[in-house]
């Protein structure tokens, strides 16, 4: 606020300083800070530390623009790399299993014609390179300065070429770049300034791929071109098809010094693409496009206020809230028409399923299906599409699971295990707009397939019957219902009460056909990237059952303690991440509180990476915000691991995220506002909270004591005040009753 005067004469009265100072005030409103400021998209970008990309992206949205650079990472870009490949449009962030995407990549340069990507590549000027939420930019060592922006559905590459380089002006559309491989490809040349065409691109060994059309619409009319097919054919053909094929757009010199182009994708057709290029984005104002990008996150991010606290933790919230937006991706065009996973042929229109429905594809389920319980608490719509979009999959996938078909996916993909976690998390909380028969029927045949070829599979079929059993009760179909609960309970049968841990110590584990087993750290001999300590904890669905295996809640809190201590926890993958709040359930949130802040915000040792024992343990924060950001070989996982830090730093966890309940955790900001779509807002305070301050002392909600190491969905949603005071010793008797434990399938 201006400097204000001791007195102002306003036709012949002296108005007092406090008057003015009062009106002045009042006539404010108090400004909040931009989110945007606080995303870092260089974060998880260095090495194998998150697999995540600088280049730009719409709020879940198809298209993921970004530089490709040399090396091996998921995503086609390591900070470290010194030459740029060009620009591709698909990737999953954080996605491991070799990634999936890489296509239709385009680069700028200065040079004769080439088919070879190691022949066009350049090396980047490091220095020059910039990033932000909608914007990426870099200049090329042939002094090419490369921007570029994003739509939905539509790239945006803005080329400044230098003036004094008026010859040998290329662009090149290159359509063999693949992180997996590339089944087939066309091109159509249709004029000077257009060209369409359709990318196949695997997935994985087993054959799942992505079929996506393409439209690149240029400002500038090339002069000429070359297209190629292999290694042998080349010339001015304007259509070409094949797994290894391209074209090379040779400009004018003459012509003005900046090119833009746009690329369009589509699920459904070329002319699609073309119509998304044309009209998503009219024009070709770079910087409007760039801004409604920017605008499209900063009404998403900032739905989190956070006030006071740590700059740096800042960064960290809002960068992860980002990352855990890029996944599922819309795949719907923009005229509702979409093709369903695994239906190739066939060609659906949203407004049949209901007129606000959007299709959602993109999944990598197993890794962060705890991801959406924070997506359904900000953006209650877009999950309701995300339910409905994983109904129609159950709807349109293929039956025949001995002899499948179809690995069709109209974006890339992953994996689907988990499905019904966040398709009840929608139906529990007001928001599973879906057909529960459908939805029912897949989850019972995910039960009935899932594949039980080691213990961890075992588990987790435990945990898919469960979702069926849930759906079931819904329906009212109570016999369904009583045979899917033994099934749910089925994990008691793996339970070994006689084995020990390597230490000596008898603990019991989850054990193969619950025999003893000589040896509970040895890594992927039973179970899928971990040991049997980290599966464990892999009842998500009753933990009362658990503690009831182990003779009760004070001896599972031991082992659990045991756990962290001998630094058995392995945060670098998703099985036992929910670890560190589980306490809670046995009565000794403290512990939740001290494990759930040791992980987010302190130095820790970890042994373990997914396959085996690290060479050197690793010690380190887990969540850094600079260009390695995670520790190494984590994968994000399509912003399951960026989300947990985001709900571990909002206090507020869902270990099992059918139930809509979060769990207490450890707030590390004085305050943060959560402003939801209903028009309410829910305040979380930490008094007194600091990095040594982190254990909760005394709650109120409203103003009334609470004692319930967590909280449910429908309190958050009717807004209000949830008021830690925190301290530097625990205060073991807060939500200490056995009697306020969060609910379990056992209870």
């Amino acid at each position: 606020m201006k400097n204000v005067p001791v007195s102002k004469h306003i036709t012949g009265f002296i108005i007092p300083f406090f008057f003015v100072l009062v009106l002045s005030l009042t006539g404010c409103k108090e400004k909040t800070e931009d989110p945007l400021k606080y995303v870092d998209t260089f974060i998880c970008t260095e090495g194998d530390n998150g697999q995540l990309y600088p280049g730009p992206a719409y709020p879940f949205g198809m298209v993921h623009l970004s530089p490709e650079t040399e090396g091996d990472s998921h995503v086609g870009y390591y900070y470290e790399d010194e030459y740029i490949e060009g620009f591709s449009h698909l990737r999953i962030g954080g996605g491991g299993s070799r990634g999936k995407g890489g296509g239709i990549l385009v680069k700028p340069g200065i040079g004769k014609f080439t088919r070879k990507i190691n022949e066009f590549r350049e090396k980047l000027i490091k220095e020059s390179e910039e990033a932000s939420v909608g914007y990426y930019k870099i200049v090329l060592e042939s002094e090419i300065k490369a921007e570029l922006t994003v739509s939905e559905r539509v790239g945006f590459h803005r080329y400044t070429f230098p003036a004094d380089a008026r010859e040998d002006r290329y662009i090149v559309l290159e359509l063999s770049h693949s992180y997996v491989g590339m089944l087939d490809a066309s091109l159509n040349v249709l004029n000077a300034n257009e060209i369409t065409g359709m990318i196949k691109s695997l997935h994985n060994s087993g054959g799942h791929y992505h079929k996506l059309y393409f439209a690149l619409v240029s400002d500038t009319p090339f002069k000429s071109y070359t297209s190629w097919k292999g290694p042998e054919e080349k010339g001015e053909v304007a259509y070409r098809e094949g797994n290894n094929i391209g074209v090379w757009l040779n400009f004018p010199g003459s012509g003005k010094d900046i090119i833009q182009v746009k690329v369009g994708l589509s699920p459904v057709s070329q002319e699609q693409a073309l119509i998304e290029a044309r009209n998503e984005i009219p024009g070709w104002n770079f910087e409007e496009v760039r801004e409604k990008a920017a605008s499209a996150w900063r009404e998403k991010l900032s739905k989190v206020e956070i006030k006071g606290g740590s700059e740096e933790f800042k960064t960290l919230l809002y960068t992860h809230l980002y990352h855990s937006y890029l996944v599922p991706n819309n795949a719907t065009s923009s005229d509702g028409r979409y093709r369903a996973a695994q239906q190739e042929d066939s060609i659906y229109n949203t407004k049949d399923t209901a007129p606000d429905f959007v299709y959602y594809c993109t999944w990598s389920l197993w890794d962060d299906f705890r991801k959406y319980s924070l997506v359904s608490l900000l953006e209650p719509e877009i999950t309701r599409n995300i339910a409905r979009s994983l109904t129609d999959y159950y709807k349109h996938r293929e039956k025949d699971r001995n002899h499948p078909i179809r690995f069709y996916w109209p974006t890339p993909n992953i994996r689907m295990e988990f499905a019904g976690a966040p398709l009840l998390d929608a139906w529990n909380k007001g928001l599973g707009d879906y057909d529960p028969e459908i939805a029912f029927a897949g989850m019972k045949e995910d039960y009935e397939h899932y594949g039980e070829y080691e213990l961890s599979r075992q588990l987790e079929k435990a945990y898919h019957a469960y979702f069926a059993m849930r759906m079931a009760e819904i329906l009212g179909k109570e016999d369904e219902a009583k045979k899917l609960k033994d099934a749910a309970l089925a994990y008691r049968d793996l339970w070994c009460a006689e084995q020990k841990d390597n230490q000596g110590n008898l603990r019991g584990f989850f054990t193969p056909k619950g025999e003893p087993v000589p040896d509970v750290e040895e890594m992927e001999t039973h179970v899928y990237e971990g040991n049997l300590w980290h599966y464990r904890w892999f009842v998500l669905h009753d933990i009362a059952g658990l503690i009831s295996l182990r003779g009760g809640a004070e001896a599972l809190a031991d082992d659990l303690n045991y756990f962290f201590e001998k630094d058995f926890y392995m945060h670098l993958n998703e099985p036992d991440v929910h670890a560190p709040f589980l306490f809670n359930y046995m009565g000794k949130p403290y512990l939740t509180q001290k494990w759930a802040r040791t992980f987010t915000t302190k130095e820790v040792t970890q042994l373990y990476h997914n396959h085996g024992v690290f060479e050197k343990p690793v010690v380190s924060r887990i969540y850094r915000a600079d260009t390695k950001g995670y520790i190494e070989t984590m994968d994000d996982d399509a912003g399951a691991m960026a989300s947990w830090f985001v709900m571990s730093a909002l206090g507020l966890f869902p270990s099992d995220p059918v139930e809509p309940v979060y769990l207490i955790g450890s707030p590390i900001f004085p305050e943060i506002v959560l402003h939801f779509d209903n028009g309410k807002d829910f305040t979380i305070i930490a008094k007194n909270v600091s990095e040594d301050n982190f254990y909760i002392q005394s709650a109120k909600l409203n103003g009334e004591d609470y004692e319930k190491p967590w909280i449910e969905y429908k309190t958050l949603m009717a807004g209000g005040t949830l008021e830690f005071v925190m301290g530097e010793k625990p205060n073991k008797e807060w939500g200490s009753d056995m009697a306020l434990v969060p609910p379990s399938l056992s209870r």
